[in-house]
């Protein structure tokens, strides 16, 4: 007990048939970049065995190799339901060295770095260099500055958005015309407000406080048709696979979210914004009137935003996506965010299930293959 053992890197290798090496290792535990005796009983044997054919769920292999997963706490119960239901042998790493899944000395991560994402500002440069996905995004400017001086109609109803804060906290709607004191006046309003929220919130996660950036974007609304006089955008699950060349998938049911007040001409951020609203999944015209015009049109733009998106991300790494979009009146979307530690637990039982069935899918669609499990 607690002898350090090489790893199995530095042992005699014996390749199987398929070329893989197999270690079975008896009361021993890998931790880092070592293997470590953790049983009582004294270390007897490390054996090097041929690797066996590519194991189904079930049986005692399962158990030999369970799956090891940090999706992040807030979205805990969402995966453990998930791979319940797979009737997956998974145990919960609560790491904050990395995310995403491991199955023996094999690991997918779930790419965070990719900071133009989260970072509105960034995600608003690299997307707005490409022509093929100019046409999915609001008319945007990235500075108080380039407002003032290049806004085609500043009159209009605009949004002013914190780069880095998430929840609507750094959202704030004005309306034109504006001084450039009054539309600075107002970044530092949301930045203080939003500071304060955005602790409160790390706080009762256990998380520390971090610094908001001083970037921004300033987007025009994008005019839209309400029939029952309350505001709509929907929630899109998007994931990549690790594999060259990537796949991209797009979960068929998405999330229709509403304000939670009605449109009535103020800048009253219950109506003007969605982000605490009542969300409906949807997967058809009977669950949402609009959704077979729609989707055909949501997959075009998530295909073209991926595109750009796609080769940045790093090698061996994944993603998972919760893309915003609005409809305008035409039925075109328009991107207003991508959020890659997207929302998933929910208290509606319809809509955990809606978000639990993602995480299946994609278990079955990105993780297990890359594990050869079938």
């Amino acid at each position: 007990p607690n002898t350090a053992l090489p790893t199995h890197a530095a042992m005699p290798r014996t390749n199987g048939a398929d070329g893989k090496l197999q270690l079975q290792l008896r009361g021993l535990q890998r931790v880092g970049s070592k293997i470590i005796a953790v049983s009582a009983k004294p270390v007897t044997e490390v054996r090097l065995t041929r690797t066996a054919a590519v194991p189904k769920l079930g049986g005692d292999t399962k158990k030999r190799w369970p799956i090891r997963w940090n999706m992040g706490v807030c979205q805990h119960s969402v995966w453990q339901a998930a791979m319940e239901k797979l009737g997956l042998d998974a145990e919960f790493c609560n790491s904050r060295q990395w995310m995403g899944f491991q199955r023996g000395a094999s690991c997918l991560v779930v790419q965070l770095s990719a900071n133009y994402c989260h970072d509105k500002h960034q995600l608003a440069q690299v997307l707005g260099q490409e022509a093929s996905v100019a046409p999915h995004l609001p008319e945007t400017y990235l500075s108080v500055q380039d407002f003032m001086e290049r806004a085609e109609r500043p009159d209009d109803l605009w949004f002013l958005k914190l780069a880095d804060v998430d929840y609507g906290c750094g959202v704030r709607p004005f309306r034109g015309p504006i001084t450039a004191a009054e539309l600075s006046e107002l970044v530092q309003t949301a930045q203080a407000e939003a500071t304060k929220a955005l602790t409160a919130l790390r706080q009762a996660k256990g998380c520390k406080p971090r610094p908001i950036s001083n970037e921004l974007v300033i987007q025009r609304a994008v005019p839209e048709v309400s029939e029952d006089g309350y505001k709509r955008d929907l929630r899109v699950f998007v994931c990549c696979s690790a594999e060259s060349p990537r796949k991209v998938f797009i979960y068929r049911r998405f999330g229709v979210r509403r304000a939670p007040k009605p449109l009535d001409g103020t800048l009253d951020q219950a109506s003007q914004c969605t982000h605490y609203g009542h969300i409906t999944p949807a997967a058809s015209p009977e669950d949402w009137p609009e959704y077979s015009v729609v989707f055909p049109r949501l997959c075009q733009a998530v295909g073209r935003i991926m595109d750009v998106i796609r080769p940045r991300i790093e090698a061996g790494a994944v993603v998972l996506f919760g893309m915003d979009f609005i409809i305008d009146e035409a039925h075109h979307p328009f991107l207003l965010e991508i959020n890659h530690v997207p929302r998933l637990r929910y208290d509606e039982p319809v809509v955990q299930a809606w978000t639990e069935g993602m995480a299946m899918d994609f278990l079955r669609l990105i993780v297990l293959p890359e594990f050869g499990v079938q």
